[in-house]
C-alpha cells in the first residue's frame, strides 16, 4: 500500500470517529438525581418565599424550567450541580471537574432564565393587597382608632 493510500485511510478512520465522540457527548443527562436535589432545595432556590406561599408550588415549575436548561449538558455538569443543590458541592470537587467555572456560568444564566419565566414570577410575586393577618387588627396600624372620637370627621361641631 502507497504511502498516499495508507494516509488517506488513516485520516478517514479518525474523521469517522469524530461523529461518534461527539454524540456521545450530547447524549442528554440523566435528570434523575438532579430533579431530586431541585425539589429539596427550596432554601437554597428561594431563599424567603411570600408568607402563606408552599415552596413547592414555586419549585415544580422552576425545577423543570431548570431540567430543560441542563438536560443536553454533559453528564459531569449535572451531577456536580445536583451535588451542589444538596449542598454537598465542595471546592475539591469543583476543582476536579475541570470546568467549573464555566457550568456556574451556565447554571447562573439558566436560573436568572428560569426566574424569569412567567410560570415562576407569577408564583414568587406577593399577592396584590394581602389581608391582614388578623381581621380585627387595622390595616393601616399607624393610624390606631379613638374611641372617643366621631365616626365622622366632618360631624364634629365647630367650636
Amino acid at each position: 500500500m502507497s504511502r498516499f493510500a495508507f494516509a488517506a485511510l488513516l485520516a478517514a478512520s479518525v474523521l469517522a470517529a469524530i461523529p461518534a465522540a461527539h454524540a456521545q457527548d450530547t447524549t442528554p443527562a440523566d435528570m434523575t438525581t438532579f430533579n431530586q436535589a431541585c425539589a429539596g432545595a427550596g432554601t437554597f432556590l428561594l431563599g424567603d418565599v411570600p408568607e402563606g406561599t408552599d415552596p413547592a408550588t414555586i419549585l415544580t415549575p422552576l425545577c423543570a424550567c431548570l431540567d430543560s436548561g441542563f438536560k443536553d449538558s454533559p453528564q459531569k455538569d449535572v451531577d456536580i450541580l445536583a451535588a451542589d443543590l444538596r449542598g454537598d458541592g465542595t471546592e475539591e470537587a469543583h476543582a476536579a471537574h475541570g470546568s467549573y467555572q464555566t457550568v456556574e456560568d451556565k447554571a447562573r444564566d439558566v436560573l436568572n432564565a428560569c426566574y424569569a419565566s412567567p410560570e415562576v414570577m407569577a408564583l414568587m410575586a406577593p399577592p396584590e393587597n394581602p389581608a391582614p393577618a388578623d381581621p380585627a387588627v387595622p390595616a393601616d396600624p399607624a393610624a390606631p382608632a379613638d374611641p372617643a372620637a366621631p365616626a365622622d370627621p366632618a360631624a364634629t361641631p365647630a367650636q
